[in-house]
């Protein structure tokens, strides 16, 4: 037998083909994430029927009110506000970063901000919501401070203040990564 008679096999040709095919696989699995963005609007639905709900039982008599339960009505009312943004802000941030980003074409009604949130963004907004709805829960504490144990204030303060620091050196971080990326 002539050893030109083997059959050749092209190990470059496969390792294209299996990598070709794993390219396209990995690029299909970005819909995986799909359920999750669905469930996040479920989710802001459920914020949305809260806050309603709780809007319609406070109108009848809001005017009785003391004004530190007013205050801590409208203090709830904008907690769910900021939650319900928060959602947004990680529904169409991961949507652009991980699905929408790789569709071959962008839908001219999408707002033009979103293409600019990338991940640096998208973490300061995300611990500046944060910082703001324990801030609320913070006020809502101290509204009703008679109330409540020293101990557990402090913790809520102190939790506060360790979530703004943390949102204080992630953009310490992201400028520094940036100013390192362009020497």
């Amino acid at each position: 037998m002539d050893p030109s008679d083997k059959p050749f096999v092209d190990v470059d040709a496969i390792e294209q083909r299996i990598q070709r095919n794993l390219s396209r696989a990995m690029f299909a699995a970005r819909w995986i994430m799909a359920p999750i963005y669905i469930g996040l609007l479920v989710a802001l639905v459920l914020v949305v029927v809260k806050f309603v709900q709780k809007l319609v039982e406070a109108i009848p008599g809001f005017l009785m009110l003391p004004t530190n339960e007013a205050i801590i009505l409208i203090l709830t009312l904008i907690d769910l506000a900021l939650v319900a943004n928060l959602v947004v802000i990680v529904i169409f941030a991961g949507w652009e970063n991980f699905v929408g980003r790789l569709l071959a074409s962008h839908s001219a009604d999408g707002p033009s901000w979103l293409g600019g949130l990338d991940f640096a963004t998208v973490k300061l907004r995300l611990i500046g919501s944060v910082v703001a709805i324990a801030a609320i829960q913070i006020l809502e504490t101290f509204v009703h401070i008679d109330e409540m144990k020293v101990q557990n204030a402090a913790w809520q303060l102190a939790i506060l203040l360790g979530i703004g620091a943390v949102g204080v050196l992630l953009a310490l971080a992201d400028r520094l990564s940036e100013g390192h990326g362009r020497k």
